[in-house]
Parts: C-alpha cells; sequence; structure tokens
C-alpha cells in the first residue's frame, strides 16, 4: 500500500461526519472489506505515519494544546492527528504550530490497532504481529524542549502559545 491509497482509506473514514468514535467505525467498516495482506499493508502504513510524526517538534506543541503529555499520550496524539486526515498531518509535521489552525487533536490510542483488530477477528492466528517492522527510534527526531521554559515554548509555538497559554504571560 502505497501513501496515496492510505490517505484515501482516512479521507473515505472522514466523509460522514462526526467525531473519533464515528470515523472508528467507517474506518473499521472500511477495513474489514480489505484482505489479509491489505490489513497489513494498512497497518504498516499506520506504523510508518507514526514514526514520521515522532518528533520533538511535534511534541512540543501536543505539549501545549494539552497541557502536558506523557509519552502513551504523545502516541495517541499522533495517532488522532492521523485520524485527521493528510493536509493537516502533513502540516503539522512540517509546521507543528499550525495545528493553531484546527480545534483539537484527540488522542486515539484505538486507531493504533484497528487493522490488527480486524485482522484478528477474521483469522485468530496472531500473523499480524509477525510482520517485519523496523525498530521504533530510541528517541524523537529534532532539538528537545524544556516545558518549564515558557520564552522557548512561546517562540516555538507563537500561535499555540496564544490559543492555550496566553493566560500565562
Amino acid at each position: 500500500m502505497d501513501e496515496q491509497a492510505f490517505w484515501y482509506i482516512i479521507a473515505s473514514s472522514l466523509e460522514d461526519g462526526g467525531g473519533y468514535d464515528e470515523q472508528l467505525i467507517s474506518l473499521k467498516r472500511i477495513l474489514q472489506g480489505m484482505t489479509d495482506d491489505d490489513l497489513i499493508a494498512f497497518q504498516e502504513m499506520v506504523d510508518h505515519m507514526m514514526a514520521q510524526a515522532y518528533r520533538w517538534g511535534l511534541w512540543g506543541a501536543a505539549y501545549i494544546m494539552q497541557g502536558g503529555i506523557s509519552d502513551e499520550g504523545f502516541e495517541a496524539f499522533r495517532a488522532g492527528l492521523i485520524m485527521k486526515g493528510k493536509d493537516i498531518y502533513e502540516a503539522a509535521v512540517v509546521e507543528p504550530d499550525s495545528l493553531a489552525d484546527i480545534d483539537d487533536v484527540e488522542e486515539c490510542e484505538d486507531f493504533l490497532y484497528l487493522a490488527c483488530e480486524v485482522y484478528e477477528e477474521r483469522n485468530s492466528d496472531g500473523a499480524i504481529y509477525d510482520r517485519f517492522r523496523e525498530e521504533g527510534r530510541a528517541a524523537p527526531d529534532g532539538d528537545s524542549f524544556d516545558e518549564n521554559d515558557s520564552r522557548y515554548m512561546r517562540e516555538q509555538y507563537p500561535r499555540l502559545w496564544e490559543i492555550y497559554c496566553a493566560d500565562e504571560a
């Protein structure tokens, strides 16, 4: 599966509107119509997109938006970001402060395992977990941030700071 096909599936799951719960239901219906090989390819693309978004700059933006965020929370945040669709995801990976243009990114851990769940419901053999996976990065790309350095955070994320932290100035 290439990125175009992946993003088409995500866009299709957004068509009905609603929140993440409705989108997950729509996405699950789409995934249920896929072959096992396509499910595995979809999961590999989820893993790839998660790795691409594993960046300190994006983590800093999530930190501001969420008022703090753990490792697990950042993982769920990135999943929610992918569910927002290609344009929002790609803009945020390049320029995290662009997240000021959207309402919110909900943490959506369930998305991370949805293809695995569909595969398991169909096969009950665990094979989707045995697929080849590249090792995850030990640390996010880029330079880390100090959440206590409000000057740095304000300079790096001026638009998000204005929305989420203006009263702290």
